[in-house]
């Protein structure tokens, strides 16, 4: 099955280089704590030189998520890894 991404609101630890670290993410309207973090990777994109970040989480009700910032400004969450 292919991960289905949607648009997200993700809060993060903001550290010294911003933000950093996915901390919750809204979900259907609800506030999901971000539980743990199984893996991030920064991935190149061919052709246009963008990097985006992604991460692997565990929330803390259960579910596993794919979390990736596309830019400064740009969120999406999937919940089919």
């Amino acid at each position: 099955m292919s991960p289905v991404f949607i648009a997200a609101e993700v809060e993060c630890y903001a550290g010294y280089k911003g933000e950093e670290t996915p901390r919750a993410v809204i979900l259907d309207g609800k506030r999901v704590v971000v539980g743990s973090v199984v893996s991030r990777k920064r991935v190149l994109e061919r052709g246009g030189g963008r990097t985006r970040e992604v991460w692997h989480c565990r929330l803390e009700d259960g579910r596993a998520v794919t979390i990736e910032r596309l830019d400064s400004e740009t969120w999406r969450v999937s919940t089919a890894i």
